[in-house]
Parts: C-alpha cells; structure tokens; sequence
C-alpha cells in the first residue's frame, strides 16, 4: 500500500512521542523507587540515632534525679529540711548535743550515724592543736558554738572534716546554720554554700582552727590571740538566708560580725574499728563538691 510522505512523516511524529511518553513514564517509576528507597535509608538512619539520643523524658529524668540524690546526696546542696523527733529519726542514742544537732543532718553521709563530741574546747583546750588533734581524720563534723551572753547556737557543717594537710577542703553540701530567734522550739535555719563547693573548709592547717570559708564562719584559735573569738560575714561563700543576716551572729542577738564564744564542741561520727571513715585522709581541691 502506497503512503503518502505527509502520511509518513505525521506516523514518524506519533512514533517519536509515543517513545518519548514512554521514556518519561519510565524515569518517573523509577524517580519514586529511588524515592522510596530513600525515604526507608532516611528512616532508618533516623531510628538509628533516635537510639543514640533518646527523646527526653521529664517525668523519667526527674525521677533519675531524686534517686541520684537519695544516692549520693552530698554532690548536692544542702536540704533546708530537718529531721522530726516525731518520724522516728532520731537515734536511741541522741543525748545532749547529739540531739541538739541531729535535725540539721538530713541528707548528709551522718544522718543514721551516730555521733560523738570529738573536741569540747572547755575540756580540751581552746588553741588550733587541741583542736586538730581530736578532730583530724574523723571526717565529717558538725561545729556547734554559742556566743556569750546569748540564747541560741549557731555552726556549720564540714562534709569532708579536717586532716591537717593545709589547703582547702571543697564540699557544695557545706552548710552553716543558727537558732531562729522566731521560733519557740529554736528550730535550725541551714545556709547553704553558693558559688559552688570550692573554699567550703577554706583552711586546713595545723596552726588554724575553724574556717568554713574565708569569712562565713571562723574561729581561729590561736595562740597569743583571744582564743573565744569568732567572726562570721555571710554572702559571698554561704547564703544570708531568709532573714538577710549578714551574720550568723545577728540571730543570736548580736549587732556586730563578730563575737565571744562561751562553748564550743565539735560532733563526729561514729565508726567500728577497721570501718572506712569517708574523706578521714587528703581530698582533692580541684573540683567544686
């Protein structure tokens, strides 16, 4: 059959597009494979790092932090909370001082420990050896004092103790603490460290007695000065507190950054023989806990 060269040409041009649509609809199944392909390697490239950096959780990580705490409280802050005589925290044998002290030790390595009055400054001697030699490597101790002429006590507490290897003995948990006034059961007001751990036992020599930060809470003790003496500035290494003293000693009836001493004890905790006595040796001053 005989085709015209219009009729051949109008064939050839249906053939090309055909081809064309052809050719297009091929890139395009392809396109959505490769796509698909893809999209799986993305998905899961993305679940493999989703289990590498797992979604955050509020509840589960606030849950996370109660538990450290309850583990290892003394990496943290001191608790404003007291122990209640009447929750049963108290120990058979708190008498004297020990109960006096034992509402402050809520959320320290002593809380369940019983505790003894190491060094008695009017039995003692009020000078920085006497000092050291009862207290060195017992660690943890609470200092309890009380201005003269006054009606409530006030101290602090030393997580990591003392050793007499000079330097500063750094702890966040560090706190002072006085009498409220306020109070007709002279509750404890706690003062925690700020800035972090560092300088908390600023001084651990031989030669000087008490130094919960440069100026927080210090009682030299030593020799050719009057020994009962004490000074305290709160604000830039322990807080003022809710009552903005900017003493200790404010609370005690005192106008002054300083004071007399009429006692002064310090309590540690009792361990068996041959049980480990945490931080009783050198701790390191490089960290801020």
């Amino acid at each position: 059959m005989f085709i015209s060269t219009t009729k051949a040409s109008l064939l050839a041009s249906f053939s090309i597009q055909i081809v064309v649509i052809l050719h297009s609809l091929q890139r395009t199944n392809a396109f959505h494979l490769s796509n698909h392909h893809w999209h799986h390697r993305r998905t899961a490239r993305r679940g493999w790092l989703d289990g590498l950096f797992p979604t955050f959780n509020p509840e589960e990580q606030a849950k996370a932090d109660l538990d450290r705490r309850k583990q290892f409280p003394e990496q943290y802050p001191a608790t404003y909370e007291l122990l209640q005589e009447e929750d049963g925290c108290f120990l058979a044998d708190d008498i004297g001082d020990a109960r006096l002290v034992r509402p402050l030790l809520k959320g320290t390595q002593l809380e369940k420990r019983k505790l003894e009055v190491v060094y008695d400054a009017d039995r003692d001697g009020w000078n920085a050896k006497s000092f050291h030699g009862a207290v060195d490597g017992k660690g943890a101790s609470i200092v309890l004092a009380k201005p003269q002429s006054s009606f409530c006590y006030i101290g602090g507490y030393n997580p990591k103790g003392w050793a007499s290897y000079g330097g500063a003995r750094p702890s966040v948990a560090a706190f002072l603490f006085y009498q409220t006034a306020s109070s007709p059961t002279k509750q404890f007001q706690k003062l925690q460290k700020i800035g972090g751990g560092g300088l908390a036992c600023t001084r651990d020599d031989p030669d000087f007695g008490v130094s919960l930060g440069p100026d927080g809470l210090v009682i030299p003790l030593q020799e050719g000065t009057n020994e009962r003496r004490a000074m305290s500035k709160l604000g830039p290494y322990y807080e003022k507190g809710p009552d903005d003293y900017e003493s200790v000693f404010y609370a005690c009836g005192g106008i002054n950054s300083s004071a007399m001493l009429e006692s002064l004890v310090v309590l540690v905790g009792v361990y068996e023989d041959g049980e480990d006595i945490p931080y009783s040796g050198a701790v390191m001053d490089m960290t801020s806990g």
